[in-house]
């Protein structure tokens, strides 16, 4: 039992060092091999709450856990940050929350040979108000139901998905699920039908919609990245609308 133990810890201890990138034991001077993947994230209504979370990969796609290279979003220190998952893996990352707001966003990185670089640019997303969605709060089975929106500058995607009631359903036990309805792209001003049609079919019965307007801006990295770098900032409004009848 004991051995067999000792060789499922190694086993593993190998799987864990498996998914992490030489480069995290090494002394890392130079940009070419690094990779990242920045995403911002940043409420539509106030460009003040926002977050970013960064990971650096090699070109194995292997994360780069090396507390040597550090981070910067506008002289702003990111966090070096590894948290513990399940089946003994862990997530790395750099991380920063309420980023003052600026009309870009700088993200930089100093290498183990204390050189800075230019990591990538992103630009916030404008400010829009829910008020400018428009629709029922709750839901008629028996009518289209309508939504329209104006003025909400940067928002690019609607999504929309329904919850439903399966017929499988008793009085004691309901069974819920979700199907999508839409995902489209759209401009600041427009309008949406959900027709009646779409809420009832052989095997349930529409219970609600979840409705998704998503603001998404792509920024600018450097060309010394590995060349599947992202960077991105994103953003949403969102709108839950009831269709069952209330108890």
């Amino acid at each position: 039992m004991k051995s067999t133990l000792q060789l499922l810890s190694l086993v593993i201890l190998l799987l864990l060092n498996a998914c992490q990138s030489p480069l995290s034991e090494q002394k890392v001077t130079s940009l070419s091999p690094i990779g990242v993947r920045i995403e911002m994230r940043q409420d539509l209504d106030d460009q003040k709450k926002n977050g970013v979370v960064v990971r650096l990969f090699d070109e194995k796609g292997y994360t780069i856990v090396n507390e040597g290279i550090k981070l910067k979003v506008n002289q702003l220190a990111l966090e070096f940050n590894v948290r513990k998952e399940l089946y003994y893996t862990t997530t790395t990352t750099y991380i920063a929350n309420d980023i003052p707001v600026s009309p870009l966003y700088k993200f930089t990185i100093t290498l183990a040979d204390g050189r800075t670089y230019n990591l990538g640019n992103l630009q916030p997303i404008a400010e829009s108000s829910e008020k400018s969605i428009l629709c029922a709060k709750r839901g008629d089975p028996n009518k289209d139901f309508v939504i329209s929106w104006n003025d909400l500058k940067d928002v690019n995607e609607l999504s929309i998905m329904k919850s439903v009631l399966l017929n499988t359903s008793t009085k004691r036990e309901r069974n819920y699920d979700y199907e999508s309805i839409v995902t489209k792209k759209i401009g600041p001003a427009g309008q949406y039908i959900v027709p009646k049609s779409a809420y009832v079919d052989s095997i349930s019965t529409i219970a609600g919609l979840e409705i998704k307007f998503i603001a998404t801006k792509k920024g600018r990295l450097n060309p010394q990245l590995l060349g599947n770098s992202t960077i991105v900032i994103s953003g949403h409004h969102d709108k839950n609308v009831n269709f069952e009848d209330e108890d």
